[in-house]
């Protein structure tokens, strides 16, 4: 995996794991050492106290010399055998003057020829097992002598095994504790930064407004600072951007408003020159076509959530966005032959009448250019069980096929059965100001089995959570 791919988290617990990790093995591995080696020096002496035990019963009197020590010698080691039981002992005494006094005469073999004065021990192989041996001098009153005993080792690997346990366990569990501490310890510190992401996660996208947040870390301010400068760029960018989509909307429509003026003088003024007023015709609906698409990007741009808006959102009166449609469309409606009716009932939601003004104007637009003539359709609002507000548009078009329905929403896309002279604008608003409003478009089949049905359905939480509060 690559480093940068990594999360900060991640990065603390490894830089701080391995470390830890390494030290509590380094200290486990010295617990152990230490602690063997002192058992293994308890053991040693047990065994030296056995040889020397051996070595008391040659301090005879000089009237006992005579005497055999080998009963003696072998009951000592019978005792001290029958109080272990784990492991074997064997035994070798030996004189200079005297050659063996006593014991297995197969432990020379085995022997520390070095040991002069004090006790030696050696690990070695007798009669076939591990075997510790101790060779222990000893100057008795019979002359220069040397104790050999020799142990099984099954009682020093059990306690070996135990050390290792007694070691090992306290070691383990205090590296999963140090590392829980750790993770702990590390995800405290990085709340202040789980929280502020979760706090931008959660904000719209319109809300350009700076972060304050007095509990953060110092380490993160330099973040912050950096964050909201940001911001603040990007509010300057989005009111340069309002500013612009203003001046160009006003740039635009006055200077072919004028020319579609002086086209519809020019075709009362000259009615005599069929030609002329064939063209002016074809110029003038190019020009309402222009003027139509110009203010469909303009009102797509300004409703786009990438476009913080300064329209205010309030209470806004469904009924009356329907009584201002009827006013703008009816003229289009008797033109084109079609039967433009509406049915309204009280409706209020939270949003821009602005906003909510242009889809409705867009869906009433597409009803009326894809309606045949002496076609009908019907504009209503209302409210639902839930009190959610909708409005709906019904015509009897032609439809959309249903493998189109999810494409009519995207911009510049037309349809096969699409009247011409469309932009590909009108439903791509549509559904950028019910996404402003947390609203949901449906696109279904007309009650009437004939022509297209366009639903969009505000949800009543966001009236309510508006208006809670005055």
């Amino acid at each position: 995996m690559r480093a940068a791919s990594l999360s900060l988290r991640t990065r603390l617990l490894r830089q701080l794991g391995w470390p830890l990790l390494i030290v509590l093995l380094l200290s486990g591995v010295y617990d152990y050492v230490r602690a063997l080696e002192r058992a293994r020096n308890d053991q040693d002496l047990a065994l030296e106290r056995i040889a020397i035990a051996l070595a008391s019963r040659l301090d005879l009197d000089a009237d006992d010399k005579e005497d055999n020590l080998e009963p003696h010698l072998r009951g000592t080691v019978e005792a001290i055998q029958r109080a272990d039981g784990m492991d074997l002992l064997y035994f070798m005494a030996t004189g200079e003057q005297q050659g063996l006094i006593g014991g297995d005469l197969a432990l020379s073999s085995i022997l520390d020829s070095r040991a002069r004065q004090n006790a030696t021990f050696a690990d070695r192989q007798f009669s076939g097992q591990d075997v510790r041996v101790v060779t222990y001098p000893h100057l008795s009153p019979i002359g220069q002598t040397t104790v050999v005993v020799a142990q099984t080792t099954r009682r020093r690997d059990d306690q070996a095994r135990l050390v290792l346990f007694d070691t090992l366990a306290p070691n383990v569990v205090l590296l999963l504790l140090t590392l829980l501490l750790v993770r702990r310890a590390v995800t405290q510190a990085l709340r202040p930064l789980d929280e502020l992401s979760r706090a931008f996660a959660v904000r719209h996208a319109e809300d350009l407004s700076p972060v304050s947040d007095p509990s953060l870390p110092r380490e993160l301010v330099p973040v912050i600072k950096a964050i909201n400068q940001l911001v603040s760029n990007l509010r300057d960018a989005a009111q340069m951007q309002q500013t612009f989509l203003s001046n160009a909307a006003h740039q635009l429509r006055t200077p072919l408003a004028g020319i579609q003026t002086q086209i519809e003088l020019a075709l009362r003024e000259d009615p005599s020159v069929p030609q002329h007023r064939e063209r002016l015709s074809t110029v003038d609906a190019a020009l309402r076509r222009l003027a139509r698409s110009t203010h469909q990007m303009l009102a797509l741009a300004r409703s786009g959530p990438q476009a913080v808006t300064a329209d205010a959102m309030d209470v806004v009166d469904l009924q009356a966005l329907l009584e201002d449609a009827a006013s703008a469309w009816l003229d289009t409606a008797l033109q084109a032959g079609v039967d433009l009716g509406f049915e309204a009932s009280p409706a209020q939601v939270w949003g821009s009448a602005w906003m909510l003004g242009e889809a409705l104007n867009n869906m009433v637009h597409n009803a009326i250019r894809h309606s045949p003539r002496e076609g009908k359709v019907t504009v209503r609002c209302g409210t639902d069980a839930q009190g959610a507000g909708w409005l709906s548009v019904e015509d009897e078009g032609p439809g959309i096929a249903l493998s189109e329905r999810a494409r009519v929403f995207d911009r510049f896309y037309q349809g096969a059965g699409a009247a011409s002279g469309g932009s590909g604008l009108g439903l791509a608003i549509v559904r950028e100001v019910a996404e402003r409003h947390g609203a949901a478009v449906t696109l279904t089949d007309a009650p009437t089995g004939r022509g297209l049905l366009l639903i969009i359905k505000i949800p009543t939480e966001t009236l309510r959570s508006n208006t809670s509060g005055d």
